[in-house]
């Protein structure tokens, strides 16, 4: 294996740093293209305002890319130096040769670059020291530096960049949601569609919307100036407030919804309401009318007019309470208002049909009556002999069934008398 020569081997470090120098202007120019770098890079060097922990970063990672820029000219420098000395050297001639390649080596090895002044801390001096030092360092120790710097500036700028990528969908999704719940809310809070003005308070759902929209605003305006400081917390402080509001948005939309329905069934009860009392009133009063006795005189009075109409009255001022949108109140009310107007349903259809039963034994005592007559006929034609007083009875079951108001008792004990005897006499 032939070992390079000293010349060789100056040759071969010339063409590493060539390489490397390629590598790094390709590097550097890709970094430089980048959107993100020259949104914060700003246009003429004037950078956007930023604030917070994204400030904090991207102004020391702007000024390490425009140090990179600067020290990569200072190590072309170098080696442009460098190759200026090397063909100075020739292998056929050697004299001076080792001074050359020492200077070479010297420039491409050693503390060559000069990156200016540092000042020493008062706590680091003596008395007779300087208060700064010249700062000299090799090429590869500059090279391993701005590595890590470009490493890095590149994670802080892309971080930026991805900050930004992902918090525009969130907050496009945020203001997705937020109108969504104003649509939910417009929904649960239709606009006043009454001749007057609307002078009630706005629905406290809109006024937590319009905070939150508010809040989402702000928040835009920290993510374009400190999109580092805002990822992760996007949706720490809006996203449970937003779902609070929907859960109690669609329960009071569904609380709505029963409390129309409510209404609706309220409405349709007080006219079945009206149609019983109606129907016991009349009923009630042709029994008065066309009977008499104890059946008749314990059948119940329907309930007073007073009652309905309180009850109607009851039921406008509920219409009133959900026209309001109250509705927690509203359902509480409908209910307590459909407990009371069920029973007084109930007590007056329970009523109309008691006097409606009641009028109808006119016509079934006198049905009675006629089977007996004609069972007494046939039992008549068979020999059958009948008792005379059941004849009478049914002479006088007739005339009290003709009789205008009727004896409605008197009647039907006069009835089952005769049914009686005809029973016996069919049974003998």
């Amino acid at each position: 294996m032939t070992v390079p020569t000293p010349l060789e081997q100056i040759d071969e470090l010339l063409v590493a740093w060539d390489e490397r120098l390629r590598r790094m202007d390709e590097n550097l120019v890709a970094l430089e293209s980048e959107a993100i770098y020259q949104i914060l890079a700003g246009k003429a060097g004037k950078r956007p305002a930023l604030d917070g922990v994204t400030k904090e970063r991207v102004g020391p990672a702007l000024d390490a890319v425009s140090e990179l820029f600067e020290n990569r000219e200072r190590l072309q420098g170098i080696v442009d130096h460098a190759r200026e000395v090397r063909a100075t050297v020739s292998a056929l001639t050697f004299w001076e040769s080792d001074a050359k390649l020492a200077e070479i080596h010297k420039l491409l090895r050693g503390p060559s670059i000069d990156l200016g002044h540092k000042v020493i801390a008062l706590g680091e001096r003596s008395l007779l020291d300087q208060s700064y030092a010249d700062v000299l360092v090799a090429p590869e120790q500059l090279l391993a530096e701005m590595v890590q710097r470009f490493g890095s500036a590149r994670t802080v700028l892309l971080s930026v960049s991805h900050a930004w990528e992902s918090l525009d969908p969130v907050m496009t999704a945020i203001e997705a949601e937020m109108a969504g719940l104003r649509r939910l809310a417009a929904e649960v809070h239709p606009p006043h569609e009454g001749k007057g003005p609307f002078t009630g308070a706005p629905p406290r759902e809109l006024g937590e919307l319009a905070e939150a929209e508010a809040e989402l605003a702000e928040l835009r305006a920290r993510v374009a100036r400190d999109p580092l400081g805002v990822e992760g917390s996007v949706w720490g402080g809006i996203k449970p407030r937003l779902v609070a509001l929907r859960v109690r948005l669609d329960a009071e939309l569904t609380t709505r919804a029963r409390v129309h329905a409510a209404l609706d069934h309220a409405r349709a009860l007080y006219q079945q309401l009206g149609e019983a009392h109606a129907r016991a009133v009349q009923r009630v009063g042709e029994a008065r009318r066309a009977l008499t006795g104890p059946s008749v005189i314990q059948l119940p009075e329907p309930v007073e007019e007073g009652v309905v109409l309180g009850l109607e009255g009851w039921l406008h001022k509920l219409e009133g309470t959900v026209a309001a949108r109250r509705w927690a109140p509203a359902e509480i009310g409908l209910t307590r208002w459909r407990e009371a107007a069920d029973q007084q349903r109930t007590t007056e259809s329970s009523t109309g049909a008691r006097a409606e039963a009641l009028l109808g034994q006119r016509g079934e005592l006198a049905g009675r009556l006629s089977a007996r007559r004609a069972q007494a006929s046939a039992l008549a034609a068979r020999g059958k002999a009948l008792d005379p007083a059941a004849e009478a009875r049914a002479r006088d079951a007739e005339a009290l069934l003709r009789k205008l108001p009727l004896p409605l008792d008197e009647a039907a004990r006069a009835v089952e008398e005769y049914e009686a005897a005809i029973g016996g006499a069919g049974r003998r």
